[in-house]
């Protein structure tokens, strides 16, 4: 529940209420009062210059920490419609169809990762459904510990605070890896999927999903408004958040829709029929709005958009490269208006 890691090299991190905190060059949380416990038993580790890349990777970190906590049963508790929302979503991206599905998928692996464990969902999900498995969420921001209370009723369940870009595991150390919506928010993709595929063992399974490159229109307003984002306090962000809410939400209760007469592949416009507050939203903002989801959780979705540093959108090739120099042999390749669900095993 407390003490000392310390590796091979003498690196030292602190456990703190059963959270193994591996942390670097200025990611660390405040340890005054661990190490006021451990005193000078507990050296500073910085494996990191504090770079432009870590000095943005610590806004994220704290961003992801804000979204998380602003509501921790949000995807987890049965009461949260979030969680049935993105289960549905989640089997039908990722080619399972359906539990009896994903079983199959994870079911007998030894060890299993979660790389990007928000509060602990996909935790959750793995651990269940793997009951012989071992799962590690890796939490890159301060709800690690509220992930870690989630998941806590599961023996075969684990969180860890740690940077994707500095993972605290071997080469090859397992056999299965999730990376829900969470690579494209470091400050470099590609090296992100890469430091995942180094600790996938040959043979074993990925599973990611990345952000996709939209229209032009959208682009501009989606990088606009999140500059604007950078210069705010985080309640100020919120109210951004909300009133873009506000929009999606007005959009929709509208009930219009639009019919496009004509392709603009200049601009990303596909003809058609669509729903006003889709059109809006997957041309011009995103305005997220679900009805089945209460007002906040609709906030959160787009706070989760505009608000950190990092939301990298890429294209499909970009894609297929990258799995190329890691030796990965795609079996699952799904594409959406909104990113790409893969699935890959390495060779």
């Amino acid at each position: 529940m407390d003490g000392l890691l310390t590796c091979k090299k003498g690196h030292q991190f602190p456990i703190m209420n059963g959270l193994p905190k591996i942390l670097t060059g200025g990611l660390e949380d405040d340890y005054s009062e661990f190490r006021a416990k451990y005193g000078e038993a507990f050296r500073k580790t910085r494996l990191y210059s504090n770079s432009a890349n870590r000095r943005t990777s610590k806004q994220v970190q704290e961003t992801f920490r804000v979204k998380w906590t602003s509501k921790d049963s949000m995807g987890i508790s049965d009461d949260s419609p979030y969680k049935t929302f993105m289960r549905k979503w989640m089997l039908n991206k990722y080619g399972w169809k359906d539990e009896n599905g994903f079983t199959a998928a994870v079911k007998g692996r030894r060890f299993i990762l979660d790389a990007g464990a928000g509060l602990g969902r996909e935790v959750i999900n793995l651990a269940k459904a793997a009951p012989t498995s071992v799962v590690i969420g890796l939490e890159f921001s301060g709800c690690a510990a509220n992930a870690l209370k989630n998941v806590a009723p599961l023996s075969n369940a684990y969180i860890v605070q740690g940077d994707i870009l500095q993972m605290p595991f071997a080469k090859n150390s397992f056999d299965f890896l999730l990376s829900e919506g969470v690579l494209h928010h470091t400050p470099n993709t590609r090296e992100a999927f890469a430091k995942c595929c180094r600790v996938l063992t040959k043979g074993g399974e990925i599973a990611f999903y990345i952000y996709r490159k939209k229209g032009p229109l959208r682009e501009f307003a989606d990088d606009y408004l999140r500059r604007i984002m950078q210069t705010k306090t985080t309640e100020d962000k919120w109210t951004i958040a909300n009133r873009v809410t506000s929009l999606g939400r007005a959009l929709s209760n509208a009930h219009a829709t639009v019919r496009i007469p004509k392709d603009i592949p200049e601009l990303g416009i596909k003809k058609g029929d669509m729903d006003m507050q889709r059109f809006i939203y997957y041309n011009f903002l995103k305005c997220f709005w679900n009805d089945a989801l209460p007002f906040d959780e609709n906030a959160i979705v787009n706070f989760d958009w505009y608000a950190p540093k990092h939301a990298h959108r890429h294209t499909e090739a970009e894609i297929r490269e990258w799995c190329k120099e890691n030796s990965i042999e795609i079996v699952w390749f799904f594409g959406e208006d909104s990113g790409y669900s893969v699935r890959g095993i390495k060779s």
